[in-house]
């Protein structure tokens, strides 16, 4: 077969216009895809490198982006794919303008996309994510309760704090600061996640219609999950691309037998390693899927050799970049999870050992051992095996009803993590167990954003690709082996904390687009069976109309009897976080360039590091006048004492609040999607310590210019 990656027309276009018109719309997904995750590797590999800028930034996304271009470009497009990509486009740009509008302040750390957050805002102008402790180190010796850094997101190493986390994503939304300043941050990750709607799109016209892709798109593009999760800068959106565009090239690559798409493949999934410690979770079933895949195809065993090797081998450079950018610029963090990410290090590593022994004696006929085992077991048997499928996940789906799942309580983080759940409980209502970890609910946590009809499609879509895959149809093996590996992993055992949404990270970059690419296979071929042409077509419109109208439902609840019987999804009709910014920057006007000795509050301990470019001592008791007189020797000025508790500090006299604030999220739910708010109310002191230690208040109102 041909690897030519000319575009062609089913039907001759009218005019060389109209044939570069069409030909620009109908690959613009694809194309919106191949830059982001180009950009997005540029930038990811150039913190990797403490190189991140603009400089280096743009033009290595322009010179990948330029790499893969031809090997990216679709081989073969209809006009209606260039009406059905001008649709999905359309309705992305729609969709990215209004979650821009609402994108989340998350600047403090509550959860993860605080930190992330504010080491995107930090690489907009530094090319490392390393935080200069500023003499904040020395300053803290003067208390045994005084420290340089905070709780697990920020790692004091030698003479930096280190924010915890992989650096894919923040070095991302930094792009976002060069183009728009901090709201150019808090918005890019909407645009991940937009990136990410194209990418279902365009993996879904690999088997569906241009038209008929729509529905899944827009299903992913209308779950509360895909927009709860872009608007603030979680991980996970940037994840999903990274997983759907590998299958998508890999699919390609093996239908079009190029092995630079499965390259790009190999890449991309590989590259989820520089957004997450888990990342291999999503290499492991994408090797597995393209490894299946290639062993089965009918194509010359030179070929199917050559790819394998090139598939494993870039995959394994790019997940060890991953790790190195991992363990140089978090290294703590490392350490924490290393039993965790090293687990899953050794299973890959073997996989891909494995894989390659297994490529090199590939000498026999092309498909030789699946047209062996199709041929032997028969349309009877690749049935059975689509409904061993069907069978194994609804096991996962009826769970809650004969177990229920617990925590140990032997370490520190267990006992921690029990605690919290017992909170979520007692605030809801629910019996105290704080141990439970609800991952017997992990298929009913799908239908909170899919709703039962999606998820149960999505079940029967898989069997059905199992069918397609043991019948030879080889890129359904790609698509099986990313998406169940992941889910069936993350279905048994989540290991996060419960609550919504929360909880429902660990599905959004695989489980839930892979069950709404699932459920779309399934939902179009039980269409075909209906005999007559225009009972099909009235079919396959009900099923997309279904598509997107069933995660519109999980928008709104309905609770007859309550004061407010309709409540709707707060992830989608609020701000997330709103407040926090408007905080930070009026603590940090309150005396612009002091040092810093923060009071008992170390949720605030990044923001005000990153936000106010000051450094920051975090005093966890009551410190002494004698102790902030010693920070302020050590300083070489007096810092400026943030506390909100009035009386936690030598004040000169009585002090006046400051700052009054309110910062509002959604609230913790363990057994649905969050319909009511939270308020945190934020209430702050200030004062300059004097010569001799004792903290003068600042009046309210008070702002001044830098020391």
């Amino acid at each position: 077969m041909s690897t030519s990656t000319d575009v062609t027309f089913e039907d001759t276009p009218p005019s060389a216009t109209a044939i570069r018109r069409a030909r620009i719309l109908a690959s613009m997904p694809e194309r919106a895809v191949l830059m982001t995750v180009s950009l997005a590797l540029a930038a990811g590999l150039a913190v990797t490198a403490g190189a991140h800028y603009w400089w280096t930034v743009l033009p290595g996304a322009a010179v990948l982006t330029v790499t893969a271009w031809r090997a990216c470009t679709p081989r073969t497009l209809s006009p209606r794919d260039a009406v059905a990509s001008a649709i999905a486009v359309g309705g992305t740009v729609v969709w990215a303008i209004v979650n821009m509008a609402m994108a989340a302040e998350y600047l403090l750390v509550v959860r993860d996309p605080g930190f992330l957050t504010l080491s995107g805002l930090w690489l907009v102008d530094h090319g490392t994510t390393d935080i200069p402790a500023a003499g904040a180190v020395e300053a803290a010796h003067a208390s045994s309760t005084m420290l340089p850094d905070a709780s697990e997101a920020w790692n004091l190493k030698g003479d930096v704090v280190q924010p915890q986390g992989a650096k894919m994503l923040p070095a991302t939304i930094a792009v976002g600061g060069w183009i728009a300043g901090d709201s150019g941050v808090l918005a890019a990750n909407v645009a991940l996640g937009a990136v990410g709607i194209l990418a279902v799109y365009a993996l879904a016209r690999q088997f569906l219609s241009p038209m008929a892709a729509l529905a899944p798109a827009g299903a992913l593009a209308l779950t509360v999950s895909h927009i709860g999760l872009s608007r603030p800068a979680y991980t996970e959106p940037l994840t999903l691309l990274l997983v759907v565009a590998g299958i998508l090239w890999a699919w390609r690559g093996v239908v079009e037998r190029s092995t630079n798409l499965l390259i790009v493949g190999s890449i991309a999934t590989g590259a989820t390693m520089l957004v997450r410690v888990d990342g291999p979770s999503y290499a492991i079933g994408a090797l597995a899927g393209v490894g299946i895949a290639l062993a089965s195809v009918k194509a010359d065993d030179r070929w199917r050799r050559s790819a394998a090797f090139a598939y494993i081998g870039w995959q394994l450079v790019t997940i060890a970049v991953g790790y190195l950018s991992v363990a140089l610029w978090s290294t703590e963090y490392l350490e924490r999870l290393a039993d965790e990410t090293h687990a899953l290090l050794i299973v890959y590593t073997g996989l891909a050992v494995v894989g390659g022994i297994w490529a090199a004696t590939w000498t026999g006929r092309p498909g030789q051992w699946l047209a062996r085992l199709s041929d032997a077991i028969g349309r009877r048997g690749a049935i059975a095996m689509g409904g061993a499928v069907v069978a194994v996940l609804a096991v996962f789906a009826s769970r809650p009803l004969w177990t229920t799942v617990h925590r140990g309580t032997e370490t520190s983080r267990e006992e921690f993590t029990n605690g919290v759940v017992e909170s979520f409980q007692r605030a809801q209502g629910l019996p105290l167990e704080g141990t439970r970890t609800y991952a017997e609910s992990t298929v009913t946590w799908l239908s909170y954003y899919l709703t039962w009809p999606l998820v149960i499609l999505g079940i029967l879509g898989l069997g059905w690709a199992t069918m397609r895959m043991v019948r030879r149809d080889a890129p359904w093996a790609v698509f099986l082996g990313a998406v169940l590996a992941p889910s069936l992993l993350y279905l048994f055992r989540p290991s996060i904390v419960p609550d919504q949404i929360w909880a429902i990270r660990r599905f959004e970059p695989a489980t839930l687009p892979g069950f709404i690419l699932a459920a779309a296979a399934a939902a179009w071929a039980l269409a075909a069976l209906v005999r007559t042409d225009r009972g099909r077509a009235a079919a396959r419109r009900v099923a997309g109309v279904g598509m997107l109208v069933l995660p519109l439902t999980t928008w709104f609840s309905l609770t007859p009897g309550e004061e407010y019987p309709v409540q709707g999804s707060v992830n989608v009709t609020t701000r997330e976080m709103i407040g926090a910014r408007d905080q930070l920057t009026s603590l940090c006007a309150i005396e612009p360039g002091r040092p810093i000795v923060l009071v008992g509050t170390s949720s605030h301990f990044g923001s005000l590091r990153v936000m106010c470019d000051a450094p920051v001592v975090l005093e966890l008791g009551d410190p002494t006048a004698e102790e902030l007189a010693q920070v302020a020797d050590s300083f070489g000025q007096a810092p400026l004492v943030l506390t909100r508790q009035g009386d936690s500090v030598p004040w000169t006299q009585t002090p006046t609040a400051v700052v009054d604030s309110q910062v509002t999220h959604s609230a913790y739910t363990l057994q649905g999607i969050p319909h009511s708010l939270m308020n945190r109310n934020y209430t702050w002191y200030a004062g300059v310590v004097t010569q001799d230690g004792t903290v003068a208040p600042v009046p309210a109102g008070h702002s001044a210019s830098a020391p």
